[in-house]
């Protein structure tokens, strides 16, 4: 583990604070609520890890293309509960390495990738295959930066009709009332 010196900013931020819970040792809880607010149905590994604890294991949900949990166009995936941990990524690269080295068959590997792949879907003819209409980058939150522990982070998908990348993640923060 590397610990950061005095004066390091953000990553001492991080690695100093609270995990929330109310005894010693224990952790609190993240709420989450994905809002998709493309036309595509939004594809997708989500969860909580710590960045160096080497005992700590994710805790992720997907957002598969097909089954009980897609995440339809224009829809929220409800309300979603975490263990707090340091990072809480969209898809990001540490997130998907950290489940891969661990027994992941109960994960869908085709939700098991990098960023947020977006598909159209035609419900009305099944047998149509999907078809990718391209990918956001992943996104990460740092716990004492970006969020408290017991906190609801919110995540919004959005067109991004400015930029160079079809689609955008933007967040928002509503901290709870004590961190602990």
């Amino acid at each position: 583990m590397i610990i950061p010196a005095a004066g390091c900013g953000e990553a001492w931020k991080n690695l100093a604070s609270s995990l929330g819970g109310s005894t010693a040792g224990s952790r609190g809880n993240i709420g989450v609520i994905v809002l998709n607010n493309t036309p595509y149905r939004a594809v997708m590994t989500l969860g909580s890890y710590d960045q160096e604890s080497q005992s700590f294991t994710p805790d992720a949900q997907q957002y598969t293309l097909s089954g009980s949990t897609t995440l339809e166009p224009n829809a929220d995936g409800g309300f979603l509960s975490f263990e707090c941990a340091r990072v809480f990524s969209l898809g990001g690269s540490r997130l998907i390495a950290a489940l891969s080295a661990q027994d992941s068959s109960n994960l869908n590997q085709d939700a098991l990738i990098e960023g947020i792949e977006f598909f159209s879907v035609d419900d009305a003819n099944p047998d149509a295959a999907p078809v990718s209409q391209g990918k956001a980058a992943p996104f990460e939150v740092l716990l004492g930066v970006d969020f408290p522990c017991n906190a609801l982070l919110i995540f919004k998908l959005e067109t991004n009709e400015a930029g160079d990348v079809p689609f955008r993640v933007d967040y928002e923060l509503i901290p709870s009332s004590s961190s602990r």
